[in-house]
């Protein structure tokens, strides 16, 4: 970690704001020890098995959970642009005159409606950070910052970057790399660790699934190893997608040679992210598909670890 001299990050940054997602505190999934987990909204990727649809825009949304309203009416009557759709079975919102603009979640007491980011001074960010600094010093945690995908708004994530460093936290970046490598280069004086996605290695499949190449992703990871910062690569298993003996073996010998590779994590599908898809009025995309069975699991487990590398599975 380097050393920041003594003017505070915070004068540069005390105007300027980012639209958070979420902060979850006591993660355990998210880098060494017990950790704060900072979610940024906004990312370059569209994977088709993303379980965080919510973290996709770099805007406000709106979240709508049916299930929850207990028909008081207070949202009509609030809603300026006449897009709520109420009967006695269900909450609909009409997308396309909803301008986000929140005056119907102000009423809505039981949670139906809720706005889906907030904007956040780096101040902010570091006084969350820090109410479990206990907790990081007794378990060797600290904080990870995550989306979406934190390293777009680079002049804001790098004061934070430095604002954190400042404060004496640990600090990790969960990260899909496709940023420009010059960005990239800014980050590493302050960063301890990246979580890094390889989603698959076949380039053409790789477009077709998050609607990118993994060129840059790819020389961005080599780029951070030649910088000696610890990374933890990141291997979405979806079933028909990801999960193929092919794709782990060529993952594998991609970064076999990487000289700061801590682990390989292996994340199993899950379908939480139906719930969410829901709440923003839009189709599930990978209904039906199976969970990987345990088996299976364990066999791709064994299949990194006949490589020489360090394998978990998360989740």
């Amino acid at each position: 970690m380097v050393k920041i001299d003594k003017k505070s990050a915070f004068v540069k940054s005390a105007a300027k704001k980012r639209l958070i997602l979420n902060i979850s505190r006591m993660t355990v999934h998210n880098g060494p020890g017990i950790r704060t987990l900072i979610q940024f909204k906004g990312c370059p990727l569209r994977c088709t098995w993303c379980s965080t649809p919510e973290s996709q825009a770099d805007s406000p949304e709106l979240a709508v959970v049916p299930a929850k309203c207990i028909h008081c009416d207070q949202c009509l009557l609030a809603c300026p642009r006449n897009a709520i759709r109420l009967s006695e079975t269900d909450l609909r919102i009409d997308r396309s005159k909803c301008d986000v603009c929140g005056k119907c979640t102000t009423v809505c007491y039981p949670g139906a409606l809720s706005i889906i980011g907030q904007m956040m001074t780096v101040e902010a960010l570091v006084t969350e950070a820090e109410k479990d600094e206990v907790v990081y010093k007794h378990s060797g945690g600290g904080v990870t910052l995550s989306g979406g995908e934190p390293l777009v708004g680079m002049d804001f994530t790098l004061e934070l970057l430095k604002a954190l460093a400042e404060a004496h936290l640990n600090v990790g970046v969960d990260t899909c790399g496709y940023i420009p490598p010059n960005d990239l280069e800014k980050t590493i004086p302050y960063v301890d660790f990246f979580l890094w996605d390889i989603k698959v290695m076949d380039d053409r499949q790789h477009k077709e699934f998050t609607g990118v190449s993994n060129k840059l992703i790819l020389e961005n990871l080599k780029l951070v190893s030649r910088m000696a910062v610890p990374v933890y690569i990141r291997i979405p298993l979806i079933p028909g997608y990801s999960d193929y003996s092919e794709n782990i073996k060529a993952t594998c010998e991609f970064v076999r040679d990487l000289k700061s590779l801590v682990e390989i994590d292996l994340l199993p599908l899950h379908h939480l992210g139906r719930a969410r898809y829901a709440s923003l009025d839009r189709p599930y995309p990978i209904e039906g598909i199976p969970l990987i069975p345990d088996d299976h699991l364990v066999n791709i487990k064994n299949l990194v670890e006949s490589y020489r590398l360090s394998c978990k599975i998360i989740g």
